[in-house]
C-alpha cells in the first residue's frame, strides 16, 4: 500500500507542483488551501506525512502543527517555507514539526522522510 501524504498551502501552485511530484514517485497525495479543513482532514484519516505552509491565512503552520498533534501526537508533519529564518518557524519546530522544507521545494528532503 502507497504511503498517504496530507498537504496543507495556501498556494495553489505549490499543491499542483507537491502532488505532482509525489504522485509520480507512487504516494497517495491529499492537498488542500484551506488549514482549517486541513486540520479536519489530518484529523478524520490517517497518514504517513504531513507537509505544511508556514504562512497561511486564518491559521499558521505552528497552529496546524499544534492541532494535529493533539489529536495524534505520532504525526510527522514537515514544514514548507520560503523564510527559514522567520521566527514563525521556530515556533513551529517547537511544536512538534520534524523539520524545515525550504520554497522552492526540497523533494529530496521530503523524499528522506518516506523512506
Amino acid at each position: 500500500m502507497a504511503k498517504r501524504i496530507l498537504a496543507i498551502d495556501d498556494e495553489e501552485s505549490v499543491l499542483y507542483v507537491l502532488e505532482e511530484l509525489l504522485k509520480d514517485m507512487g504516494y497517495e497525495v491529499d492537498s488542500t488551501v484551506d488549514p482549517e479543513e486541513g486540520v479536519k482532514m489530518a484529523i478524520d484519516r490517517d497518514y504517513d506525512l504531513y507537509i505544511v505552509d508556514l504562512r497561511m491565512p486564518n491559521k499558521d503552520g505552528a497552529q496546524v502543527t499544534r492541532e494535529i498533534l493533539e489529536k495524534k501526537p505520532d504525526a510527522l508533519i514537515l514544514i514548507n517555507t520560503g523564510f527559514a529564518g522567520d521566527p514563525l518557524a521556530a515556533e513551529a519546530l517547537k511544536a512538534g514539526a520534524k523539520t524545515l522544507i525550504k520554497k522552492p521545494l526540497e523533494i529530496e528532503k521530503i523524499y528522506d522522510f518516506l523512506r
